[in-house]
């Protein structure tokens, strides 16, 4: 086990220099003074607005989850860290922007006292109502493609992603129904965690519990999926965020004095977010750049360095921004952030929080 961690580290650090690598040549190409310059336009008073929109995005996520656990007794004041939390995982680990929902599940169990498969079953509800608002917003793009007379591939490829968040949506809605697939799901999402450093101690510790722990996931499953205040609001809340994240990019353009079509902001950002799923770099590092930038240019007739300039701005408030609240976070929790990236299992302190 110690050796595969080991492996799992530098094949970490590898893939996070290799983002970077393909970042740094992505400014390089576009002319990396040209891109400063286009960044030096944006005014205080827009980085502030900016900022206010990515720190509501963050709030409405948060209240989110707390809305999926209202059956049960947990503090905003901890879910709050514990999301941050999950943001900085996501960034540095190469397992989509999914591998911090399992942490952050982990850590509000520990917080609040809250049954494991109770804040797992959340974390997975939680991501069962991003799929709704994906599966629209790709149908939208694909309609919005053909009417703007954009090259098809680009069609084709969200209806295939379309298509995966349909059967994500049947896996979820089967999840429910299906006693007997809960459990082929859980060892699934065993063999997962166990390669995550924060929970793989936890994971060997309680295998021998699977069936117990697969009955209550399934019935914590239950309860949040067929709430219907939970499912609507919640995907309201999605919506809401998604809606936000459209709005800073279009206002960053605004920003920089660059004019664009708002259903073009919403077709590269829904395509960029569905690509970011797949697992290749921590963060997505070097795939969101270089996707974002060359999408913008071609479908925003825009220079290169100002869609790069543009870019990288987004970055700064949906990728960095999240990994630095998240690193405080962690540490306002007691996490070490060396027992976070290696393989020690967290302990409680005697305050409830998670060292």
């Amino acid at each position: 086990m110690e050796l595969l961690m080991i492996k799992m580290r530098r094949k970490t650090v590898l893939l996070s220099l290799i983002g970077i690598v393909i970042v740094l040549l992505i400014l390089y190409l576009v002319n990396f003074d040209k891109v400063v310059g286009e960044i030096r336009k944006l005014s205080p008073d827009y980085f502030l607005l900016l900022l206010g929109i990515q720190l509501t995005s963050i709030l409405l996520a948060s209240i989110k989850w707390r809305l999926i656990l209202r059956h049960s007794r947990v503090l905003m004041r901890n879910i709050l860290p514990a999301v941050f939390v999950g943001y900085f995982v996501n960034g540095i680990t190469p397992v989509g922007l999914a591998g911090g929902e399992p942490v952050r599940a982990y850590i509000i169990s520990k917080t609040d006292n809250l049954p494991l498969p109770t804040a797992a079953s959340s974390v997975i509800v939680d991501l069962f109502l991003e799929i709704i608002p994906m599966f629209l917003l790709s149908g939208l793009a694909i309609y919005l493609i053909f009417v703007k007379g954009i090259p098809l591939i680009l069609a084709i490829f969200l209806g295939f992603i379309a298509l995966v968040l349909l059967l994500l949506f049947i896996i979820a809605i089967t999840l429910v129904i299906n006693k007997e697939f809960s459990m082929k799901l859980i060892r699934i999402l065993f063999n997962f965690i166990s390669n995550i450093p924060l929970l793989n101690v936890y994971i060997q510790k309680h295998l021998h519990e699977i069936d117990e722990i697969s009955e209550r996931f399934n019935n914590a499953i239950r309860l949040h999926v067929m709430d219907n205040y939970i499912f609507f609001f919640g995907t309201l809340l999605s919506l809401s965020v998604w809606g936000l994240r459209f709005l800073r990019m279009y206002l960053i353009f605004i920003a920089l004095g660059i004019p664009i079509e708002f259903s073009t902001v919403l077709i590269v950002e829904t395509t960029v977010s569905v690509l970011s799923f797949m697992p290749l770099f921590p963060g997505a590092l070097g795939i969101w750049e270089g996707a974002s930038v060359t999408l913008y240019t071609l479908l925003g007739n825009i220079s290169e360095a100002s869609s790069a300039a543009a870019t990288i701005i987004n970055r700064f408030f949906l990728y960095l921004l999240p990994l630095i609240f998240g690193l405080f976070a962690a540490i306002y929790l007691g996490l070490s952030i060396q027992r976070l990236i290696n393989s020690d299992k967290p302990e409680i302190q005697g305050n409830g929080n998670v060292i």
